[in-house]
């Protein structure tokens, strides 16, 4: 895995994660046991970043039930929406 930070010209941060065939291997074979964790104060961020899998949406929405509370915002892709 790859972890990176960078600034675009427009002065947006970019946080970059790239994973290996490795570790895609394991997303697949262990949907909903495996995950990514970046500790945001290592990267120099103000946040961390978690990396999941699951079989399907649904799937991914039951694994996130336990850290969803009323600050949660979720962002869905207008594609998506019907």
């Amino acid at each position: 895995m790859i972890k990176a930070t960078a600034t675009l010209p427009d002065g947006r941060s970019l946080m970059m994660i790239g994973l290996s065939f490795g570790n895609l291997g394991k997303f697949i074979d262990d949907p909903g046991d495996t995950y990514i964790r970046i500790d945001g104060k290592e990267m120099g961020l103000p946040v961390d970043v978690l990396i999941f899998s699951g079989e399907t949406e649904a799937h991914l929405t039951d694994l996130m039930k336990g850290l969803i509370n009323k600050d949660t915002i979720v962002h869905i892709d207008p594609k998506l929406k019907t």
